[in-house]
């Protein structure tokens, strides 16, 4: 996606309207569920999907959302979107292409700008082939004071290509500050 504007390293700390893209996870859940999949990863370059076990993550269920690319990463079906996304955005997700998401809660902005942000993170773990860490700030919904600690990682299908995405979304206050 040519002509975006999302940034990252130092500007991570200071709250804005776009996703922050950040080297290394803040959120301690986001680092716990890496370790996970590290682990299940090894020498490979991407775990594979076989290797994930939903027993393994039950605490992350919730936060979790799987897709799957449609189109060769061109657009991703939601094949889970976890209870507490759906409670803390307003919508059922699951089954939805992510260019079909809507309004996160009834007071959102920009549909367009919400189905850009979840495309966008999506495609750079596929299209990186390596987990992508954000820490995404809900201006859509006009709650900057939250902020979504973010982790997408590219999962293969029984071989060497990415085939879904799983992540995992955690919400913090965000500490407000005038640098």
């Amino acid at each position: 996606m040519g002509g975006e504007s999302f940034s990252g390293g130092d500007s991570a700390r200071k709250i804005t309207e776009e996703p922050q893209f950040l080297d290394t996870p803040e959120h301690p859940l986001v680092i716990e569920f890496l370790n996970y999949i590290e682990g299940k990863r090894g020498a490979r370059e991407m775990a594979d999907r076989a290797d994930i076990s939903p027993a393994d993550l039950l605490r992350f269920l919730p936060n979790m959302i799987i897709t799957e690319a449609v189109n060769g990463g061109e657009d991703f079906r939601t094949r889970l979107f976890g209870t507490a996304l759906v409670e803390l955005l307003g919508e059922e997700r699951t089954g939805k292409l992510l260019s079909e998401f809507a309004e996160e809660g009834a007071i959102a902005k920009d549909k367009k700008a919400v189905q850009r942000r979840w495309l966008y993170i999506t495609r750079q773990a596929f299209i990186g082939r390596k987990p992508v860490f954000a820490k995404v700030p809900f201006a859509a919904s006009d709650r900057l004071y939250l902020a979504g600690h973010t982790i997408s990682v590219p999962l293969t299908a029984g071989g060497t290509e990415p085939a879904q995405v799983v992540g995992a979304m955690f919400v913090t206050h965000t500490e407000r500050r005038s640098d």
